[in-house]
């Protein structure tokens, strides 16, 4: 039988991934408000540039400020996942650590990479050793509220690193913006909330289209490569499918050769390409090629695209999108979308090796 998504079955979701989707808008507002009475204090000289240390939905924040601003940004923003930094970290750089439980084992290291490179720090998380590190040296560290998966509290966190771009006078204020993004969000609720039947909701819609499918999400580098990541994560951690993400133009340099003899999973597979009107035409002929080729080659294609308005509240809303989509395609495997087993039993196995550098 047909999982129905009208309503969605109460018991796929003891997590209650759908209420935290919901209010993203109060997420969004929450964060502005814990901003607005305690702002970043950044001590010391201007860096020319800004690393930031973070995994997972930690670090998605700092891709999409990069996506956001990247035309605009006077100096580099580059997120580093790993437990070391490259060699041009040292002290002209603000290295910030985003860990949203505060003991993420790669962002501690590079806590204590950032010191002895003689690196100025600031923090975003809700706790943890981070919390305490930071306490204990003096480190800038924006609070986030606690109790969510990390994927599920991005809007924050994105919050936060925008206002820490502000507080360095990179960028104008973005409050307004991100003001403007949570209304956006908010009025999205009406077209792909849990509450709109699948026959009007695009969002269960096209998770029906995906169900069963290797899922392949194609994007501009320049505009939407970070949401493309995110797209793919909450595929991965909300739905528990499998698939991957790539980039035009580079896609079209090595990928495209790979659906020239496609196997099984590629055949039946779901493209997603994201359009943003802010693509460059060339990107914008070359996702229409790309999606001809591959649609020959037996693959379904999606297109998304979100509505007019400015660029955060486009990317706002394409994120709300993607977290919808991914929750109804876990409804639709009959998996709750909360737990992440697979990513827990690592975590525990690790610890037991000791696997964390020195």
């Amino acid at each position: 039988m047909t999982p129905s998504l009208d309503p969605p079955d109460p018991a796929l979701d003891r997590g209650g991934m759908t209420a935290r989707i919901r209010d993203i808008p109060l997420q969004i507002e929450d964060a502005l408000a814990r901003l607005d009475r305690a702002p970043w204090r950044l001590a010391g000289a201007a860096p020319d540039r800004l690393a930031v240390g973070a995994m997972g939905g930690s670090a998605i924040a700092a891709d999409l400020c990069a996506t956001l601003y990247g035309d605009r940004l006077p100096h580099p923003l580059i997120a580093v996942r790993d437990y070391r930094w490259p060699a041009w970290v040292g002290p002209s750089t603000l290295a910030v650590l985003a860990s949203y439980s505060g003991d993420t084992e790669e962002t501690l290291a590079l806590y204590r990479g950032a010191g002895e490179r003689g690196a100025a720090r600031a923090a975003l998380t809700t706790g943890g050793t981070l919390a305490a590190w930071c306490e204990r040296d003096g480190v800038p560290c924006l609070r986030m509220p606690g109790g969510a998966p990390p994927r599920a509290a991005m809007y924050g966190a994105w919050v936060g690193m925008t206002a820490l771009l502000h507080a360095l006078g990179w960028i104008d204020d973005p409050h307004p913006h991100w003001r403007r993004a949570a209304t956006r969000v908010r009025e999205g609720e009406s077209r792909f909330g849990a509450a709109v039947p699948e026959r009007d909701n695009p969002a269960k819609r096209l998770a029906r289209a995906l169900a069963g499918r290797h899922v392949v999400v194609y994007a501009g580098a320049r505009r939407l490569g970070a949401m493309a990541t995110r797209y793919l994560q909450q595929l991965n951690e909300n739905a528990k499918v499998s698939g991957h993400s790539a980039l035009v133009p580079e896609l079209n340099h090595n990928e495209i050769v790979g659906w020239e003899k496609p196997g099984a999973a590629l055949r039946g597979a779901a493209v997603l390409l994201l359009h943003d009107p802010e693509d460059d035409p060339a990107v914008r002929v070359r996702l229409e090629l790309t999606a001809e080729y591959v649609e020959r080659q037996g693959a379904t294609v999606h297109v998304i695209t979100p509505g007019e308005g400015e660029r955060l509240e486009r990317l706002a809303e394409l994120a709300q999108f993607g977290d919808y989509l991914s929750l109804y395609l876990a409804f639709l495997s009959g998996v709750d979308p909360t737990p992440i087993a697979s990513i827990d039993e690592f975590k525990r196995r690790l610890a037991e090796r000791g696997s964390a550098p020195a």
